[in-house]
C-alpha cells in the first residue's frame, strides 16, 4: 500500500493529458494516498484544479541562465529528497526525470522500458511494452506493477469558473456553431498551411454559418492574419490572446475543433469536443486523438516516408497535400453525425 506517490510528467501539454488516466487509476487504487505531480509551468494550468492532485511540484528550465538553472535544479532535488515518497512513477523516461525519481529514494521507482538516455537503470520496476501502442495505453501499462487495470481511462480537465465565465462573455455574442481552428504546432513539420485552413474555414461557414475562432500561440500570428484576409467574414482572431486555461474553456464550448497534431488536440479529445485532426509526419496510432481516432485526415497519397517523425522538412508534402476540401468533408460528416 502506497501512502505518498509522485508522478513525473513535466511536459509537453499533450503528454501531460495522456498521463491523466494514470493519475485517476492511482487515486482509485490508493484512495488514501497523497499524490503529487512534478510538472513544468507551461502545462501546469490543466492540473491546478484537479481534485485528485494534492500537490504540484514545479521545475524550471535552464533558459533562466546557467547559474540560476543549477540552483533551481539543486533546490528541486532537495525538495524531492525531503518528500518522503514511497512510490514514484516516471512517465517522462529521460535521464533527467530518472535522476529526479532516484533522488526521492522511494522504495518503488517505476518507468517504461522504452525510456531513453539510460533512465531505466534508475528504476526499481521497468514495465515492458510491446507493439504499436497509443501513448495513453503505454502509460497505463504501469498498472501492471502498481495494481490497476487499463480499462475505461478517465481524463479530468477543469478550469476555474471565473475563467469559463470570462470566455463565455467573449464568445457567446457570436453566432453558433462555433468552429475553433488551432494554428501552429511545436514541430514546424506538423503545421498545416494557412491557405488550407482558410479554404476549410470558408467551406464550413458557407455550409453551416456560425463563427470561426482562430487560436494558437504568438508564433501563429502571421498565419492567423492570412486566414483573416482570405475568409470574407465570420472569423474571430484570438491567436496569441488566450492563456492555457482560457483555451481550455473555449475548446470546451466549440462545436468543432480543427487541428494538426498539437497538445490542444488532446485537450479537445479529453473534453469530448468533436474534432478533425490533420496528421502528416507523426503517427496517429500512437499520438492521435484517443477517443476520436476515426476523425484523422491524412494526405492521399501520403508521403512515402510518412510517418517520418521529423521535426523539420523542406518539402512538407504530407501536410500541403491535405486539402481544405478533405478536412471540410470530414468535418461535415462529424457535424452531421456520419463520422
Amino acid at each position: 500500500m502506497f501512502r505518498n506517490i509522485l508522478i513525473i510528467k513535466p511536459s509537453s501539454l499533450g503528454d501531460v493529458v495522456h498521463a491523466l488516466p494514470v493519475l485517476a487509476k492511482l487515486k482509485g487504487a490508493y484512495p488514501d494516498a497523497r499524490i503529487s505531480w512534478l510538472v513544468g509551468a507551461a502545462a501546469a494550468p490543466i492540473l491546478a484544479s484537479n481534485a485528485k492532485i494534492d500537490r504540484l511540484i514545479y521545475f524550471r528550465r535552464r533558459s533562466e541562465g546557467l547559474g540560476r538553472g543549477v540552483k533551481a535544479q539543486v533546490s528541486l532535488l532537495r525538495r524531492l529528497a525531503a518528500g518522503r515518497f514511497d512510490c514514484v512513477v516516471d512517465l517522462q523516461g529521460l535521464l533527467r526525470s530518472a535522476l529526479w525519481a532516484f533522488s526521492t529514494r522511494a522504495r518503488r521507482r517505476v518507468g517504461l522500458d522504452d525510456a531513453r538516455e539510460g533512465a531505466r537503470f534508475f528504476y526499481t520496476d521497468v514495465v515492458r511494452l510491446d507493439g504499436r501502442m497509443h501513448a495513453v495505453d503505454r502509460y497505463l501499462r504501469v498498472g501492471n506493477v502498481l495494481g490497476f487495470d487499463a480499462e475505461e481511462p478517465e481524463f479530468e480537465i477543469s478550469v476555474p469558473g471565473a475563467v469559463r465565465r470570462s470566455v463565455d462573455a467573449v464568445i457567446e455574442k457570436y453566432p453558433r456553431p462555433f468552429f475553433a481552428l488551432s494554428l501552429g504546432a511545436r514541430w514546424p513539420s506538423k503545421n498545416w498551411p494557412a491557405a488550407n485552413f482558410a479554404d476549410a474555414a470558408r467551406r464550413l461557414l458557407e455550409r453551416f454559418g456560425g463563427t470561426v475562432f482562430l487560436v494558437g500561440a504568438r508564433q501563429s500570428l502571421a498565419d492567423a492574419k492570412e486566414i483573416e484576409e482570405n475568409v470574407p467574414s465570420g472569423v474571430v482572431n484570438l491567436a496569441g490572446r488566450t492563456n492555457l486555461e482560457e483555451l481550455v474553456a473555449l475548446v470546451a464550448k466549440a462545436d468543432l475543433f480543427v487541428t494538426p497534431d498539437t497538445g490542444s488536440m488532446h485537450v479537445a479529445d479529453a473534453l469530448g469536443t468533436p474534432l478533425v485532426a490533420v496528421f502528416g509526419p507523426t503517427d496517429p496510432a500512437r499520438t492521435g486523438p484517443y477517443f476520436q481516432r476515426e476523425r484523422v485526415v491524412t494526405a492521399a497519397p501520403p508521403c512515402r516516408e510518412a510517418p517520418c517523425l521529423r521535426r523539420e522538412c523542406s518539402d512538407m508534402a504530407c501536410m500541403r497535400n491535405i486539402t481544405g476540401e478533405a478536412v471540410f468533408l470530414k468535418a461535415a460528416a462529424v457535424l452531421e453525425g456520419a463520422a
